[in-house]
Protein backbone atom coordinates (compact mmCIF):
# COMPACT_ATOMS: atom_id res chain seq x y z
CA UNK A 1 0.00 0.00 0.00
CA UNK A 2 2.59 2.65 0.54
CA UNK A 3 4.19 1.96 -3.18
CA UNK A 4 0.82 2.45 -4.29
CA UNK A 5 0.55 5.83 -2.19
CA UNK A 6 4.08 7.00 -3.41
CA UNK A 7 3.13 6.23 -7.25
CA UNK A 8 0.18 8.69 -6.60
CA UNK A 9 2.00 11.30 -4.78
CA UNK A 10 4.43 11.21 -7.52
CA UNK A 11 1.66 12.02 -10.43
CA UNK A 12 0.51 14.65 -8.28
CA UNK A 13 4.11 16.05 -8.21
CA UNK A 14 4.32 15.81 -12.20
CA UNK A 15 1.22 17.47 -12.27
CA UNK A 16 1.98 20.39 -10.17
CA UNK A 17 4.93 20.66 -11.30
CA UNK A 18 4.01 20.89 -14.93
CA UNK A 19 1.48 23.20 -14.41
CA UNK A 20 3.95 25.16 -12.74
CA UNK A 21 5.86 25.04 -15.47
CA UNK A 22 3.79 26.58 -18.09
CA UNK A 23 2.83 29.42 -15.12
CA UNK A 24 6.36 30.67 -14.35
CA UNK A 25 6.81 30.86 -18.41
CA UNK A 26 3.41 32.39 -18.98
CA UNK A 27 4.26 35.85 -17.97
CA UNK A 28 7.27 36.20 -20.19
CA UNK A 29 5.60 33.77 -23.61
CA UNK A 30 2.43 36.22 -23.31
CA UNK A 31 4.55 39.24 -23.73
CA UNK A 32 6.66 37.71 -26.23
CA UNK A 33 3.03 37.26 -27.92
CA UNK A 34 1.63 40.73 -27.52
CA UNK A 35 5.10 42.30 -29.10
CA UNK A 36 4.20 39.57 -31.86
CA UNK A 37 1.06 40.78 -32.34
CA UNK A 38 2.39 44.39 -33.04
CA UNK A 39 4.68 43.88 -35.54
CA UNK A 40 2.30 41.64 -37.07
CA UNK A 41 0.30 45.17 -36.72
CA UNK A 42 2.66 46.78 -38.32
CA UNK A 43 3.40 45.07 -41.01
CA UNK A 44 -0.17 45.02 -42.39
CA UNK A 45 0.01 48.80 -41.92
CA UNK A 46 3.30 48.65 -43.62
CA UNK A 47 1.73 46.40 -46.65
CA UNK A 48 -1.57 49.19 -47.00
CA UNK A 49 1.66 52.25 -47.01
CA UNK A 50 3.48 50.17 -50.08
CA UNK A 51 0.62 50.70 -52.85
CA UNK A 52 1.64 54.57 -52.35
CA UNK A 53 5.06 53.96 -52.96
CA UNK A 54 4.89 52.11 -55.60
CA UNK A 55 2.05 54.36 -57.34
CA UNK A 56 4.84 57.21 -56.28
CA UNK A 57 7.39 55.36 -58.72
CA UNK A 58 5.02 55.19 -61.54
CA UNK A 59 3.93 58.64 -61.60
CA UNK A 60 7.87 59.73 -62.14
CA UNK A 61 8.05 56.61 -65.28
CA UNK A 62 5.88 58.73 -66.68
CA UNK A 63 7.17 62.12 -66.86
CA UNK A 64 8.77 64.10 -70.08
CA UNK A 65 12.13 62.77 -70.11
CA UNK A 66 13.80 65.66 -67.88
CA UNK A 67 16.85 65.91 -66.23
CA UNK A 68 14.90 67.21 -62.97
CA UNK A 69 12.23 64.22 -64.10
CA UNK A 70 15.27 61.77 -64.22
CA UNK A 71 16.47 62.83 -60.78
CA UNK A 72 13.31 62.51 -59.31
CA UNK A 73 12.74 59.25 -60.64
CA UNK A 74 15.80 57.84 -58.97
CA UNK A 75 14.46 59.84 -55.26
CA UNK A 76 11.26 57.86 -56.11
CA UNK A 77 13.67 54.54 -56.65
CA UNK A 78 15.14 55.44 -53.54
CA UNK A 79 12.61 55.66 -51.19
CA UNK A 80 10.65 52.83 -52.60
CA UNK A 81 14.10 50.38 -51.79
CA UNK A 82 14.13 52.45 -48.23
CA UNK A 83 10.47 51.81 -47.77
CA UNK A 84 11.18 48.08 -48.63
CA UNK A 85 14.17 48.11 -45.98
CA UNK A 86 11.54 49.17 -43.29
CA UNK A 87 9.85 46.30 -43.97
CA UNK A 88 12.25 44.04 -44.12
CA UNK A 89 14.15 44.68 -40.88
CA UNK A 90 9.96 44.87 -39.07
CA UNK A 91 9.61 40.85 -40.54
CA UNK A 92 13.82 40.39 -38.97
CA UNK A 93 12.08 41.80 -35.83
CA UNK A 94 9.15 40.00 -36.13
CA UNK A 95 10.92 36.27 -36.56
CA UNK A 96 13.40 37.11 -33.94
CA UNK A 97 10.61 37.24 -31.46
CA UNK A 98 8.76 34.09 -32.80
CA UNK A 99 12.13 32.08 -32.38
CA UNK A 100 12.03 32.82 -28.78
CA UNK A 101 8.89 32.11 -28.41
CA UNK A 102 9.60 28.94 -29.90
CA UNK A 103 12.59 27.96 -27.90
CA UNK A 104 10.33 29.06 -24.61
CA UNK A 105 8.17 26.34 -25.84
CA UNK A 106 11.01 24.18 -26.60
CA UNK A 107 12.30 24.12 -22.81
CA UNK A 108 9.29 24.06 -21.11
CA UNK A 109 7.99 20.48 -23.64
CA UNK A 110 11.78 19.49 -22.84
CA UNK A 111 11.53 19.98 -19.37
CA UNK A 112 7.76 18.02 -19.28
CA UNK A 113 9.50 15.17 -20.98
CA UNK A 114 12.33 14.84 -18.80
CA UNK A 115 9.90 14.86 -15.46
CA UNK A 116 7.29 12.72 -17.35
CA UNK A 117 10.74 9.97 -17.98
CA UNK A 118 10.96 10.13 -14.31
CA UNK A 119 7.30 9.57 -12.78
CA UNK A 120 6.97 6.47 -15.94
CA UNK A 121 10.51 5.41 -14.22
CA UNK A 122 9.47 4.98 -10.82
CA UNK A 123 5.69 4.14 -11.33
CA UNK A 124 7.33 1.19 -13.55
CA UNK A 125 9.53 0.26 -10.47
CA UNK A 126 6.25 0.36 -8.23
CA UNK A 127 4.68 -1.49 -10.99
CA UNK A 128 7.07 -4.65 -10.71
CA UNK A 129 7.70 -4.31 -6.76
CA UNK A 130 3.65 -5.40 -6.82
CA UNK A 131 4.19 -8.12 -9.78
CA UNK A 132 7.30 -9.39 -7.65
CA UNK A 133 5.86 -9.96 -4.42
CA UNK A 134 1.82 -10.52 -5.18
CA UNK A 135 -0.41 -13.46 -7.12
CA UNK A 136 -3.21 -13.94 -7.76
CA UNK A 137 -3.16 -16.51 -4.55
CA UNK A 138 -1.11 -14.17 -2.04
CA UNK A 139 -3.73 -11.64 -2.76
CA UNK A 140 -6.43 -13.61 -1.84
CA UNK A 141 -4.70 -15.45 1.69
CA UNK A 142 -3.87 -12.05 2.96
CA UNK A 143 -6.98 -10.30 3.07
CA UNK A 144 -9.42 -10.99 5.30
CA UNK A 145 -12.49 -10.94 2.84
CA UNK A 146 -12.83 -11.39 -0.90
CA UNK A 147 -13.67 -7.80 -1.56
CA UNK A 148 -10.60 -6.70 -0.37
CA UNK A 149 -8.36 -8.97 -2.56
CA UNK A 150 -10.60 -7.45 -5.37
CA UNK A 151 -9.92 -4.05 -4.74
CA UNK A 152 -6.20 -4.68 -4.33
CA UNK A 153 -6.35 -6.53 -8.10
CA UNK A 154 -8.12 -3.20 -9.42
CA UNK A 155 -5.96 -1.31 -7.75
CA UNK A 156 -2.85 -2.77 -9.76
CA UNK A 157 -5.15 -3.09 -13.16
CA UNK A 158 -5.72 1.07 -12.54
CA UNK A 159 -1.86 1.31 -12.01
CA UNK A 160 -0.90 -0.55 -14.96
CA UNK A 161 -3.54 2.14 -17.09
CA UNK A 162 -2.19 4.59 -15.79
CA UNK A 163 1.31 3.83 -16.99
CA UNK A 164 -0.37 3.41 -20.43
CA UNK A 165 -1.41 6.58 -20.49
CA UNK A 166 1.66 7.81 -19.17
CA UNK A 167 3.87 6.31 -22.51
CA UNK A 168 1.07 7.84 -24.95
CA UNK A 169 1.29 11.58 -23.43
CA UNK A 170 5.32 10.91 -23.05
CA UNK A 171 5.03 10.14 -27.03
CA UNK A 172 2.86 12.60 -27.72
CA UNK A 173 4.94 15.18 -26.26
CA UNK A 174 7.99 14.26 -27.85
CA UNK A 175 5.94 14.44 -30.82
CA UNK A 176 4.99 17.90 -29.96
CA UNK A 177 9.20 18.92 -29.32
CA UNK A 178 10.06 17.87 -33.32
CA UNK A 179 7.62 19.80 -34.78
CA UNK A 180 8.72 23.00 -32.75
CA UNK A 181 12.41 22.33 -33.65
CA UNK A 182 11.05 22.27 -37.33
CA UNK A 183 9.32 25.10 -36.89
CA UNK A 184 12.03 27.05 -35.27
CA UNK A 185 14.51 25.67 -37.87
CA UNK A 186 12.26 27.18 -40.50
CA UNK A 187 12.64 30.54 -38.33
CA UNK A 188 15.65 30.50 -38.76
CA UNK A 189 16.26 30.24 -41.56
CA UNK A 190 13.37 32.50 -42.93
CA UNK A 191 15.62 35.13 -40.68
CA UNK A 192 18.88 34.52 -42.77
CA UNK A 193 16.90 35.00 -46.43
CA UNK A 194 15.67 38.26 -44.42
CA UNK A 195 18.84 39.15 -43.36
CA UNK A 196 20.65 38.87 -46.68
CA UNK A 197 17.44 40.60 -48.16
CA UNK A 198 18.26 43.72 -46.14
CA UNK A 199 21.68 43.63 -46.92
CA UNK A 200 20.94 43.68 -50.54
CA UNK A 201 18.48 46.11 -50.55
CA UNK A 202 21.09 48.42 -48.80
CA UNK A 203 23.62 48.15 -51.38
CA UNK A 204 21.21 49.11 -53.82
CA UNK A 205 20.26 52.10 -52.29
CA UNK A 206 23.91 53.23 -52.14
CA UNK A 207 23.98 52.23 -55.84
CA UNK A 208 20.81 54.27 -56.63
CA UNK A 209 22.56 57.29 -54.77
CA UNK A 210 26.14 56.88 -57.35
CA UNK A 211 23.67 56.68 -59.85
CA UNK A 212 22.17 60.06 -58.97
CA UNK A 213 25.64 61.63 -58.33
CA UNK A 214 26.44 59.65 -61.78
CA UNK A 215 23.74 61.80 -63.83
CA UNK A 216 24.85 65.08 -62.36
CA UNK A 217 28.26 64.68 -62.97
CA UNK A 218 27.39 63.31 -66.86
CA UNK A 219 25.40 66.36 -67.53
CA UNK A 220 26.64 69.01 -65.44
CA UNK A 221 23.78 69.78 -63.97
CA UNK A 222 22.28 70.87 -67.39
CA UNK A 223 19.50 69.87 -69.33
CA UNK A 224 20.92 70.74 -72.44
CA UNK A 225 23.56 68.44 -71.78
CA UNK A 226 20.86 65.85 -70.60
CA UNK A 227 18.75 66.36 -74.01
CA UNK A 228 22.02 65.56 -75.68
CA UNK A 229 22.48 62.21 -73.24
CA UNK A 230 18.97 61.30 -74.19
CA UNK A 231 19.62 61.77 -77.70
CA UNK A 232 22.97 59.23 -78.13
CA UNK A 233 21.11 57.25 -75.62
CA UNK A 234 18.66 56.42 -78.37
CA UNK A 235 20.31 56.52 -81.62
CA UNK A 236 22.53 53.39 -79.72
CA UNK A 237 19.41 51.82 -78.69
CA UNK A 238 18.18 51.76 -82.03
CA UNK A 239 21.57 50.44 -83.61
CA UNK A 240 21.62 47.38 -80.31
CA UNK A 241 18.06 46.40 -80.86
CA UNK A 242 18.11 46.31 -84.66
CA UNK A 243 21.73 44.00 -83.99
CA UNK A 244 19.82 41.40 -81.47
CA UNK A 245 17.28 41.25 -83.90
CA UNK A 246 19.42 40.33 -86.72
CA UNK A 247 21.58 37.93 -84.73
CA UNK A 248 18.85 35.93 -83.07
CA UNK A 249 16.44 35.93 -86.51
CA UNK A 250 19.51 34.15 -87.82
CA UNK A 251 20.08 31.65 -84.87
CA UNK A 252 16.58 30.66 -84.55
CA UNK A 253 16.80 28.05 -87.92
CA UNK A 254 19.22 26.33 -85.11
CA UNK A 255 16.12 25.20 -82.94
CA UNK A 256 16.22 21.41 -82.84
CA UNK A 257 12.05 20.51 -82.08
CA UNK A 258 13.42 17.38 -80.61
CA UNK A 259 15.97 18.35 -77.97
CA UNK A 260 13.21 21.12 -76.35
CA UNK A 261 11.66 19.73 -73.69
CA UNK A 262 8.07 19.32 -74.11
CA UNK A 263 5.94 22.47 -72.92
CA UNK A 264 4.29 21.89 -69.47
CA UNK A 265 3.25 24.76 -67.05
CA UNK A 266 5.75 24.18 -64.23
CA UNK A 267 8.51 23.14 -65.98
CA UNK A 268 10.13 26.60 -64.96
CA UNK A 269 9.21 28.28 -61.96
CA UNK A 270 8.07 32.20 -62.05
CA UNK A 271 11.47 34.14 -61.59
CA UNK A 272 9.17 37.38 -59.56
CA UNK A 273 5.40 37.66 -59.26
CA UNK A 274 3.73 40.55 -60.74
CA UNK A 275 1.66 41.64 -63.83
CA UNK A 276 2.95 41.01 -67.37
CA UNK A 277 3.51 44.01 -68.97
CA UNK A 278 4.87 42.60 -72.45
CA UNK A 279 4.19 39.23 -74.00
CA UNK A 280 6.73 37.10 -76.16
CA UNK A 281 6.00 37.76 -80.14
CA UNK A 282 4.76 39.79 -81.95
CA UNK A 283 2.63 41.24 -79.20
CA UNK A 284 0.67 44.77 -79.77
CA UNK A 285 3.20 46.30 -77.51
CA UNK A 286 6.07 45.48 -79.46
CA UNK A 287 4.19 46.43 -82.46
CA UNK A 288 3.32 49.63 -80.53
CA UNK A 289 7.00 50.57 -80.26
CA UNK A 290 7.66 49.34 -83.81
CA UNK A 291 5.35 51.90 -84.99
CA UNK A 292 7.08 54.13 -82.49
CA UNK A 293 10.78 53.57 -84.33
CA UNK A 294 11.49 52.10 -80.52
CA UNK A 295 11.72 48.45 -82.44
CA UNK A 296 12.99 48.03 -85.52
CA UNK A 297 11.29 44.83 -85.24
CA UNK A 298 7.72 44.06 -84.04
CA UNK A 299 8.83 41.08 -82.12
CA UNK A 300 9.69 40.90 -78.63
CA UNK A 301 12.15 38.13 -77.28
CA UNK A 302 11.00 37.79 -73.85
CA UNK A 303 8.15 39.03 -71.64
CA UNK A 304 8.14 41.57 -69.08
CA UNK A 305 7.14 41.51 -65.58
CA UNK A 306 6.27 44.38 -64.08
CA UNK A 307 8.06 44.14 -60.52
CA UNK A 308 8.73 47.88 -58.20
CA UNK A 309 12.70 48.01 -57.07
CA UNK A 310 14.72 46.10 -54.83
CA UNK A 311 12.12 43.25 -55.14
CA UNK A 312 14.16 39.42 -54.80
CA UNK A 313 14.25 37.66 -58.25
CA UNK A 314 14.33 33.38 -58.22
CA UNK A 315 16.04 30.97 -60.55
CA UNK A 316 13.28 29.48 -62.85
CA UNK A 317 15.36 25.98 -62.46
CA UNK A 318 18.27 24.19 -61.28
CA UNK A 319 21.39 25.61 -63.58
CA UNK A 320 24.78 26.78 -63.65
CA UNK A 321 25.71 31.01 -63.62
CA UNK A 322 27.43 31.33 -67.74
CA UNK A 323 27.08 35.05 -67.71
CA UNK A 324 26.64 37.87 -66.21
CA UNK A 325 27.05 41.47 -66.50
CA UNK A 326 26.51 45.40 -66.66
CA UNK A 327 25.68 46.64 -70.09
CA UNK A 328 25.50 50.25 -68.97
CA UNK A 329 29.18 50.27 -68.81
CA UNK A 330 29.46 50.48 -72.50
CA UNK A 331 26.05 52.28 -73.61
CA UNK A 332 23.78 53.99 -70.77
CA UNK A 333 20.31 52.91 -70.46
CA UNK A 334 20.19 51.75 -73.94
CA UNK A 335 20.70 48.06 -73.73
CA UNK A 336 19.68 45.02 -70.89
CA UNK A 337 21.45 46.83 -67.78
CA UNK A 338 22.70 44.63 -65.31
CA UNK A 339 22.01 40.90 -66.42
CA UNK A 340 21.79 37.21 -65.15
CA UNK A 341 21.78 33.98 -67.58
CA UNK A 342 21.72 30.94 -66.19
CA UNK A 343 21.68 27.48 -68.18
CA UNK A 344 19.65 24.39 -67.17
CA UNK A 345 19.82 20.81 -67.79
CA UNK A 346 17.03 20.55 -70.35
CA UNK A 347 18.28 22.29 -73.05
CA UNK A 348 16.58 25.84 -72.09
CA UNK A 349 19.02 28.83 -70.64
CA UNK A 350 16.87 31.96 -68.95
CA UNK A 351 17.99 35.64 -68.88
CA UNK A 352 17.20 37.77 -66.55
CA UNK A 353 17.45 41.52 -67.37
CA UNK A 354 17.45 45.30 -66.19
CA UNK A 355 18.09 44.46 -62.85
CA UNK A 356 19.24 46.49 -59.43
CA UNK A 357 21.63 44.17 -58.04
CA UNK A 358 23.45 40.26 -58.92
CA UNK A 359 23.48 38.02 -55.93
CA UNK A 360 25.49 35.46 -58.04
CA UNK A 361 28.50 35.16 -60.06
CA UNK A 362 30.20 32.90 -63.14
CA UNK A 363 29.97 29.38 -62.48
CA UNK A 364 27.66 29.16 -59.75
CA UNK A 365 25.46 26.50 -59.43
CA UNK A 366 21.86 27.75 -58.35
CA UNK A 367 18.94 25.84 -57.29
CA UNK A 368 15.62 26.61 -57.96
CA UNK A 369 14.05 29.16 -56.48
CA UNK A 370 17.43 30.35 -55.25
CA UNK A 371 17.54 34.61 -54.91
CA UNK A 372 19.72 35.36 -57.86
CA UNK A 373 19.23 38.91 -57.87
CA UNK A 374 16.90 41.64 -57.38
CA UNK A 375 14.94 43.72 -59.54
CA UNK A 376 15.55 46.82 -61.02
CA UNK A 377 15.31 49.66 -63.95
CA UNK A 378 18.68 49.35 -65.33
CA UNK A 379 19.40 49.67 -68.91
CA UNK A 380 16.47 50.45 -71.89
CA UNK A 381 13.22 50.34 -69.11
CA UNK A 382 10.45 52.57 -69.24
CA UNK A 383 10.21 51.33 -65.37
CA UNK A 384 11.40 48.76 -62.91
CA UNK A 385 10.50 45.24 -64.02
CA UNK A 386 12.16 42.18 -65.02
CA UNK A 387 12.55 41.33 -68.83
CA UNK A 388 12.70 37.76 -68.78
CA UNK A 389 13.76 35.27 -72.05
CA UNK A 390 13.96 31.91 -72.48
CA UNK A 391 16.68 30.77 -75.10
CA UNK A 392 17.47 27.32 -77.11
CA UNK A 393 20.17 26.38 -75.19
CA UNK A 394 22.81 25.67 -78.03
CA UNK A 395 22.44 28.58 -79.82
CA UNK A 396 23.02 30.57 -76.62
CA UNK A 397 26.66 32.81 -76.94
CA UNK A 398 27.99 36.08 -75.84
CA UNK A 399 29.00 37.82 -78.75
CA UNK A 400 31.03 41.44 -79.58
CA UNK A 401 28.50 43.47 -79.82
CA UNK A 402 29.35 46.75 -82.38
CA UNK A 403 27.36 49.07 -80.00
CA UNK A 404 27.60 47.60 -76.55
CA UNK A 405 30.04 45.66 -75.72
CA UNK A 406 29.76 41.58 -74.41
CA UNK A 407 25.81 41.10 -75.87
CA UNK A 408 23.90 37.99 -74.47
CA UNK A 409 21.95 36.28 -77.72
CA UNK A 410 20.41 33.03 -78.76
CA UNK A 411 16.83 31.78 -80.16
CA UNK A 412 14.38 32.31 -77.78
CA UNK A 413 11.47 30.59 -77.01
CA UNK A 414 8.10 31.50 -75.55
CA UNK A 415 8.70 31.64 -72.07
CA UNK A 416 4.87 30.88 -71.64
CA UNK A 417 5.25 27.22 -72.46
CA UNK A 418 6.97 26.96 -69.79
CA UNK A 419 5.82 28.81 -66.60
Amino acid sequence: MINKVLGGLLILVAIFLAVNLKTANSVTFGELQNQIDAKKQLLEQLEQEEARYNEELSKTQETKKTLNGELNRIKSEINNVNFKIKVTETTIDKLILEIKQLELERKSTTEEIEFKKEVLAQNLRNLYEKDKNNNMLTLFLKNENLSDAMLEIESMVSFGKTIKDDVNKLQELKNILTEQKTSSENKKKQMEESKNILNSRKIIAVNLQSEKTDILNKTKNQEKNYQALLQDIEKRRVEIEAEIDRLEESLKAEIDPNLLPTFKSGLLLWPVSGKITQNFGATSAAKYFYSKGYYKNPTHNGIDIQASIGMPILAADDGEVIALGNQDRYCYRAAYGKYIVIRHNNYLTTLYAHLSLQSVQTGDIVKRGEIIGYTGNSGFSTGPHLHFTVYFSPTFRITSSNFCGPMPIGAPVNPLNYL
